[in-house]
């Protein structure tokens, strides 16, 4: 067994990751496998990373990977993170959010969306999070949502008076 497998076995089994996790490990090490595992090496690993078309986000989630490969190894090296550019990313206004607080659904689907869309604006929800949500896992007395999130972990999201009054009673 190689060190990449044992370290993905230890990872499986020892801290239990995700499926999604040991692909990521997977995929990462088949760029890692390519390189001698020196200071020079792992240079080179990242430049052909960018030149591959990579963003500095998506580098810096395999250096992440990496790392924990190199320190679980014990060996003393380590890859820089690279500096990440800060993006705003666009939001609605307030007259835009007020279009779709404001809109009255004609149909069950048009229901169902108008639902969704405010859970997400309420909640903060990444979108399958809130997609996976069953009747049971809305608790109307106490606002708070069970949400299950990356990983299979469990959290509780609060959500607002006027989302219950105004979506969550009449379709939960």
């Amino acid at each position: 067994m190689s060190g990449f497998e044992q370290f993905i076995q230890e990872r499986i089994y020892l801290h239990n990751v995700s499926p999604r996790t040991v692909d990521w490990y997977k995929q990462t090490f088949h760029w890692l496998e390519k390189y001698p595992l020196t200071e020079q090496g792992l240079k080179q690993l990242v430049i052909a990373m960018r030149e591959a078309g990579l963003q500095a986000i998506s580098c810096n989630s395999r250096i992440r990977c990496i790392n924990a490969y190199l320190k679980w190894a014990g060996l003393p090296l380590s890859v820089p993170k690279l500096r990440e550019e800060s993006k705003v990313l666009p939001t609605y206004t307030a007259e835009q959010l007020k279009r779709i607080i404001d809109f009255r659904p004609k149909s069950k689907s048009e229901r169902r969306l108008q639902t969704l869309i405010l859970v997400l604006i309420d909640s903060g929800l990444r979108i399958d999070e809130a997609v996976s949500l069953r009747r049971s896992d809305v608790n109307l007395d106490q606002m708070l949502l069970t949400v299950k999130g990356k990983g299979g972990k469990e959290r509780l999201v609060p959500f607002s008076f006027e989302l219950r009054k105004s979506t969550l009673e009449i379709h939960f």
